[in-house]
């Protein structure tokens, strides 16, 4: 088999690369601009300068092509703006980076920025329309403020355990707060695009999966806002709470052993229980006419709750691991319902593994794992109680005590 030399594949790329823009800019005529010819012959010369390897011939190309655009530019004083001109510099050094083999994977990521660059070019109606139309000045503002909460705060806290038991963790205590920040954060502009039944359905769903406590307590912030919506985040907070159990089963399928074939027939059940009951508070929400037909949406994004939910998260923490630190394994229930409240997928994981080494029997490490998730519904509801409404709390209680039941009358059945 015929392979190509490496020299011929690399100018390939760069003919590829400035074919993919020049289509692009070609497509676009409604200014004077450079087009197919222009960018092909850049992006050769990019791939030339990158082959090379010669800093100074690629400093000279390139000087001499930002002053030809300069040229172009002062000669078409219609035009409005210089997009094509960034576009052909950013081009170029494209295909110098496609062509340079002293970086790893230099061509494939030239090859997907270029990608990413001309649906950007293509999209810019879409674009425009979205900044002047659909986003908000305090969407943006609160954008920003959510992307610093993540990349700006979080890279320079530490990962350690600090304090007494090791329980306080910087790192991990902001990620909590992101979580929360990030379901309250999604909710906005799903229930904004979506309309609110299926964007909080969706934020249900997807907030149970990356946290059920988190979406729990951002359920209870917007409760404290609307209080007439209660039933329906009710439903919303029960279904994120459903998703738990199957999250738990996948755990444990992870964690391997023979925790999962004692542990999958109660938690099935319990799923199944809550979304009846979820269903049925939907319902009854809808009967009684107490969802809001026209949500008003706030801010996308509050640090002020989420801190506050933080430190309830430390709190839980502390007391998790002190109860750890106190009984060891040994005490597995204890553990599990002081653990559990705060992080029952850590608790899963135990379990599994003291079963798979004998500490544990079956139906002993399957009430434990039911323990965990009960005490981490008595933290949910407490909180529910206090961070939203009466009426949250009751209805998230009834929710528990409902899972709960079937899943313990389906493993005392099974003996």
């Amino acid at each position: 088999m015929m392979t190509l030399p490496p020299d011929w594949v690399t100018m390939g790329e760069a003919l590829l690369i400035g074919l993919i823009v020049g289509v692009e800019r070609e497509s676009d005529r409604e200014e004077r601009h450079a087009g197919l010819r222009d960018f092909v012959s850049i992006g050769l010369a990019g791939g030339l300068c990158g082959l090379m390897n010669q800093p100074l011939i690629t400093i000279g190309a390139l000087a001499a092509l930002t002053a030809m655009l300069v040229i172009f530019r002062m000669q078409t004083p219609g035009r409005t703006g210089v997009t094509t001109e960034v576009v052909a510099v950013v081009t170029f050094l494209l295909c110098v980076l496609t062509a340079t083999r002293s970086i790893e994977h230099g061509s494939e990521l030239a090859i997907a920025l270029t990608v990413i660059l001309a649906l950007f070019l293509d999209a810019r109606d879409a674009l425009r329309r979205f900044v002047r139309e659909v986003l908000t000045e305090q969407e943006y503002w609160d954008t920003l403020r959510y992307l610093a909460v993540i990349f700006v705060i979080l890279p320079v806290l530490p990962d350690g355990a600090y304090g007494p038991y090791g329980a306080f963790n910087p790192r991990r205590i902001w990620m909590f707060v992101i979580l929360v920040s990030s379901i309250s954060y999604l909710g906005y502009f799903l229930q904004k695009h979506l309309g609110h039944k299926r964007g909080l359905l969706l934020t249900a769903l997807v907030g149970g999966i990356g946290s059920t406590t988190a979406a729990t307590l951002s359920f209870a912030k917007e409760v404290k806002e609307e209080p007439e919506r209660a039933k329906e985040l009710a439903a919303a907070a029960v279904l994120a709470n459903v998703v738990q159990s199957p999250r738990i089963l996948a755990l444990l399928w992870l964690s391997g052993g023979p925790l999962l074939g004692a542990a999958w027939i109660p938690f099935t059940a319990m799923t199944l229980a809550g979304l009846g009951y979820a269903w049925w508070l939907s319902w009854r929400s809808e009967a009684r006419g107490t969802t809001a037909e026209a949500v008003k949406l706030g801010n996308p994004f509050r640090i002020g709750p989420a801190l506050k939910f933080g430190a309830i998260f430390v709190l839980v923490r502390f007391l998790a691991r002190w109860g750890t630190a106190e009984f060891g394994s040994a005490g597995a229930m204890v553990t599990s319902a002081v653990g559990g409240s705060v992080d029952v997928d850590a608790i899963a994981f135990s379990l599994a593994g003291m079963m798979r080494d004998g500490q544990l029997g079956g139906m002993q490490t399957v009430v434990a794992l039911l323990v965990a998730v009960g005490a981490n519904g008595v933290f949910k509801t407490a909180a529910g109680y206090v961070l939203g409404s009466r009426e949250y709390g009751r209805a998230l209680l009834m929710a528990f005590v409902v899972m709960l039941s079937v899943a313990v009358a389906v493993t005392l059945a099974l003996g």
